[in-house]
C-alpha cells in the first residue's frame, strides 16, 4: 500500500478502535465522526459504527456535555459564554449546551469568578506605577474586565462583582 493512501477500517475494526477512543474520555460525536473520516469510511460505515458505539455506551451526547461543561468551568476557569461557543464548535445541539450549562451552580460560577478577578487585580495592580492614581486605577480595572470577558464571563456579572469587591 503507497503510504499516500489512507488506511481503510473494517466495522468491526473501527467500534473497536472507537470504543478505545470513546473510553479514554467523553467525546462528542462530531469528533468521532471526524476520525473516522481521516480512515476513508464510507458515510453509511461510519452510520453503523456510530450507532453500535451509541448502543455499547461508548458514545453519550448528554453525558459529553455536562462533562464537557464542568470540565472547563473547573479545569480552565472559563465562563458560561465561552463554553457555549467552544460546545457549538463540537457540533452540540442548543438543547444539551443549554443541558450543560445548567449543571453549573450559581454560587460555585461567581465565587470562581469573585477569586479570578481578584488574583488578577493582584498583578495587574503589580506593575509598580502609582496604583492611586485615578487614571491608572481606571486602565488597571478595564485591563481586569477583558481579562474576565475573555474567560468567558457575561458583562453584567462582571462589572457587578468589579464594584462589589470595591476594585
Amino acid at each position: 500500500m503507497n503510504k499516500r493512501t489512507k488506511k481503510t477500517l473494517s466495522v468491526d475494526n473501527a467500534v473497536q478502535m472507537m470504543g478505545k477512543y470513546c473510553a479514554y474520555r467523553e467525546r462528542s460525536i462530531d469528533e468521532v465522526v471526524k476520525k473516522l473520516k481521516g480512515f476513508a469510511m464510507s458515510p453509511a460505515n461510519i452510520q453503523l459504527v456510530l450507532e453500535r458505539l451509541t448502543k455499547q455506551g461508548f458514545l453519550d451526547e448528554d453525558r459529553f456535555a455536562t462533562a464537557f461543561a464542568g470540565g472547563k468551568f473547573r479545569q480552565k476557569k472559563w465562563g458560561r459564554k465561552r463554553i457555549q461557543m467552544e460546545m457549538k464548535k463540537k457540533g452540540l445541539s442548543n438543547e444539551l449546551i443549554e443541558k450543560g450549562l445548567s449543571q453549573l451552580l450559581e454560587k460555585d460560577y461567581i465565587e470562581t469568578l469573585d477569586v479570578l478577578i481578584q488574583k488578577k487585580w493582584k498583578q495587574v495592580t503589580r506593575s509598580g506605577k502609582d496604583a492611586d492614581d485615578y487614571e491608572t486605577k481606571q486602565s488597571n480595572r478595564g485591563k481586569l474586565i477583558r481579562y474576565a470577558l475573555q474567560k468567558g464571563y457575561e458583562m453584567d456579572l462582571v462589572l457587578d462583582r468589579v464594584r462589589k469587591l470595591g476594585l
